[in-house]
This record gives C-alpha cells, structure tokens and sequence, in this order.
C-alpha cells in the first residue's frame, strides 16, 4: 500500500459475502479527500466567479508532481494511468489527494505494454494513443498533467476530442506534428506512420499567445511538458524543481518511497472471475 499525504488512503476494504460462488458485492472505504477538481472547475465556469487563482494552479500541480515523485527510486515505480481532474479531489485549503488507482500499473526497466483504453481521451498521452511503440513509462502521466495545468488556465479542456483522428488533430495543431527524430521511432508501427507522414506538418505554436496571461515560468513549464516525444518530455523530478514551483517547493518535505510498490496480479490478465473472487476473499 502507498502511505502518502497527496495519495488517498484505503481504509477498508470488505464485502459481507461469504464464498466466491455468492460475492457479488465489495465495498471499498477511503478517507474523505474533499470535492474532485472537475466538480470545482464546472461550477467555476458555471457561476463565473473564479475559485482557483493561479496561486492554486501552482500549488495544484506541485502537489500532483509530490504524488508521482513518491515512486522515483524504487526499482518498481507507479504509473497512474489516467491522472485528469475528476481523478483529484481537493479540500477547503486546496490539499490535494490523488484519487483512483483502479488503472495504476507498477513497472520495472522494461515499461508497461502499451494499452490505449487506460486513459480518458482527452488527458491520454501521444505514445499512448497514437505511436504504440515498444512500451511506456511515468512520461505518460507528466503529458496528463501538462492537460491538466492546460486546462487549469484555459478554463476548458485543452484538447478535446471527439474520436482518434479529432484528437490528433487537436495536439498537433498545439504541439505541431512529430519532427524527423520522432518519425523514425514511430516507423515501427508503419500503420500510424503513414498514416502521419501523409497527414502534413503542423507547426508548434507559441503557448504565449494560447496563454497570453500566464507567466513566463508557467508557459516554460507546459512547453517542456506538453511534449510529443517522451523522452524529450519534462519527468517529474525536473517538474518538481522548475522554477513555476519554486514557491511551493520543499525538497526536504518530498517523501520518496523506501521499498518498491506492487500491485498483486496487477499485469496479469488471465485471472478467471472465480479465480479473482477466491483471491479477494483471500485478502480480505
């Protein structure tokens, strides 16, 4: 179990069933974490008075980053998988839990294979979505974050999508097309390959004229984020010590994990549901 301030905290977990043939309930008790950052920002834009000043942006995504930090040193870190606003609550003093594990993968040198059906569209990663390369790592979250800031200052989400090819269309007008060193990576999957490669090059735009009121700093940090290759894209430890979150940062107070994390089963997709309801009958 992950013990941190920023990550919910499961309190119990039962079900009043007694063999697997009958389990037909579980529940689940968490701690309390507050109102999901979705609920705020709909009723934000909704009565149209402002609730999250940029200071929260900031405070926000340093505590988002905290979260994913937890994992950099163990030998297995954590993807999330599906980090977006519904995903966060907050409290009255804007503290931040990161909700719904339910998709987290944990991973060693070799990634997570890749699967496009973990992330809700719009906050999905390109490696995740479109290149379906080799595998993918905690990069995939710091794109999903970079959605989230996006959208923090926008007031509306960044790239939203209808299907596949909406979506493409959305982040490549934003972060233009896949340069040359990109292109040679996704040659292994020649579907999307030509497919791109006959789609035609899309300039990357100037995020100080798609954020006009933001600050240097904040516009530095989407541009290193919102980036298509994750290898060139910003990882949480840069994130944590760039300068847009310099006033919250507290390297003494960023807790990293002492032993690595593992999600029983949690790549093992050949369990039966019998099998699966002997296990969790086991455990709890």
């Amino acid at each position: 179990m992950m013990i941190h301030e920023n990550v919910v905290s499961l309190v119990d977990i039962y079900t009043p069933d007694s063999s697997p043939e009958n389990l037909k309930s579980v529940y689940i008790v968490t701690e309390y974490a507050g109102m999901s950052l979705f609920t705020i920002m709909k009723r934000q834009r909704e009565s149209g008075r402002v609730q999250l000043t940029p200071d929260h942006h900031q405070f926000i995504i340093y505590q988002l980053l905290r979260a994913l930090n937890f994992n950099k040193d163990t030998k297995l870190q954590v993807i999330h998988r599906d980090l977006k606003p519904s995903n966060l609550a907050l409290t009255s003093d804007c503290d931040l839990t990161v909700l719904d594990f339910g998709q987290a993968r944990t991973l060693d040198n070799n990634g997570v294979n890749l699967t496009e059906y973990v992330m809700t569209r719009w906050y999905r990663s390109p490696e995740v979505m479109f290149w379906k390369i080799g595998a993918y790592d905690q990069q995939a979250d710091m794109w999903s974050v970079g959605c989230i800031l996006g959208e923090l200052c926008l007031g509306h989400v960044l790239f939203q999508g209808d299907d596949w090819f909406a979506q493409y269309e959305l982040i490549a007008r934003l972060c233009g097309s896949p340069d040359d060193i990109l292109m040679g990576k996704i040659k292994e999957n020649e579907g999307v390959y030509n497919v791109l490669k006959h789609h035609g090059k899309c300039p990357r735009q100037q995020f100080s004229k798609i954020f006009p009121s933001d600050s240097p700093d904040l516009i530095d940090f989407l541009e290193r984020t919102l980036v298509l290759d994750p290898e060139r894209r910003m990882t949480v430890e840069e994130g944590l010590a760039h300068p847009y979150l310099h006033k919250y940062s507290m390297p003494d107070d960023e807790p990293v994990a002492d032993h690595p994390f593992v999600i029983e089963h949690g790549n093992d997709n050949n369990l039966t549901l019998p099998r699966w309801k002997g296990e969790f009958l086991y455990i709890s």
